[in-house]
């Protein structure tokens, strides 16, 4: 899996020299642009749907929404030109598309791996608190027989 987000990482300049191209690119519309440009500022903004202050998770969606916002702008285009500009910036059709399946992935995995840590935490502490009502109820009680026993 490291190896994997390294390799994502180092394609990062493709990425933004595509990033560039397209939001330049004529044939994209105004909407097309402002939509790429959105998902660009939602990766770099630091208010967001899973804040970056969470590990892994908080950087995934980030690099998820950016992904996507590109692939949507680039599957606007023709597909002559489409390929052209993949060309340009060392892409293969396809390739975002796969980097965003396996961030999704992962980011699935880390949240399941967090949900089931959080609820045998969650058990361990509900076992704990019922362990001292309990010795708590028998410490009243046996104060409570004392008193009553006078």
């Amino acid at each position: 899996m490291i190896e994997r987000i390294s390799f994502l990482v180092k394609k990062a300049p493709k990425y933004a020299k595509l990033a560039w191209r397209l939001v330049r690119h004529p044939e994209l519309t105004l909407k097309e642009k402002s939509i790429l440009a959105g998902g660009l500022l939602y990766w770099a903004s630091p208010v967001d749907f899973i804040p970056g202050v969470i590990p892994a998770l908080g950087q995934l969606d980030d690099l998820i929404v950016a992904l996507s916002s590109l692939n949507y702008a680039l599957k606007k285009l023709p597909p002559d030109i489409r390929k052209q500009e993949l060309l340009e910036t060392g892409l293969e059709e396809g390739e975002i598309e796969e980097d965003i399946r396996y961030l999704k992935a992962i980011a699935r995995e880390i949240a399941g791996q967090t949900l089931n840590f959080s609820a045998k935490t969650l058990g361990f502490a509900g076992r704990q608190a019922t362990k001292l009502m309990i010795k708590g109820t028998g410490f009243l009680l046996r104060k409570l027989i004392k008193w009553s026993q006078g």
